[in-house]
């Protein structure tokens, strides 16, 4: 099956919803691939303290999807914005983005430089409240021949290792997971 990583910087959001009536809210984002088979691809920004309705974050994500799911459009980077809370974080807001139509939108440049998008952000009710910018760029296609899905790539540091979502320790670009026969798997990102 083929592969491609979608890397993606969310810079910031401005005009959101106010979460409270008094001073800032402290403001994240989680982002997801929807519509993937396999384990759930989720990745928090770090927290931008006081962001209030016009956070700033700049924090890399790596995505893996599967290029047949969003041909037929199936596949969605989903960006949920929250404010910390102390016993439930409130929801400010949400943008779904099919990854086919960042495919399609896509400027073919030599360099492969990250592109700029802004999106609406909708309110759980659906009205429109804020606009969240991100950059992205597409990786080249890169086939896997087994039938588990990739971990996403939680970059930490310098050296550029790190660990996956679900702990499983990274080297440099290749991820280590131990299938269920007790071999290791190479995966690229």
């Amino acid at each position: 099956m083929e592969y491609r990583i979608l890397d993606l910087i969310l810079a910031s959001a401005k005009g959101l919803k106010r979460s409270t009536f008094f001073g800032r809210s402290d403001v994240y984002a989680v982002a997801s691939i929807s519509g993937t088979t396999g384990k759930i691809q989720k990745l928090p920004t770090t927290v931008h303290k006081n962001g209030g309705s016009n956070p700033t974050w700049n924090f890399p994500m790596k995505f893996i999807f599967d290029e047949a799911g969003v041909l037929q459009n199936r596949v969605s980077l989903v960006v949920k914005i929250k404010s910390v809370r102390l016993f439930h974080d409130k929801s400010l807001g949400e943008v779904h983005v099919p990854i086919k139509e960042l495919m399609d939108g896509a400027v073919k440049t030599d360099g492969n430089a990250m592109q700029s998008v802004s999106c609406q952000v909708n309110t759980r009710s659906g009205k429109p409240k804020g606009v969240l910018n991100f950059w992205f760029e597409l990786g080249e296609r890169f086939v896997i021949q087994h039938h588990q899905e990739p971990v996403p790539v939680v970059q930490t540091g310098e050296s550029g290792a790190g660990t996956g979502l679900d702990g499983e320790q990274l080297v440099g670009e290749i991820v280590y997971d131990t299938a269920s026969d007790g071999s290791v798997d190479d995966w690229p990102v």
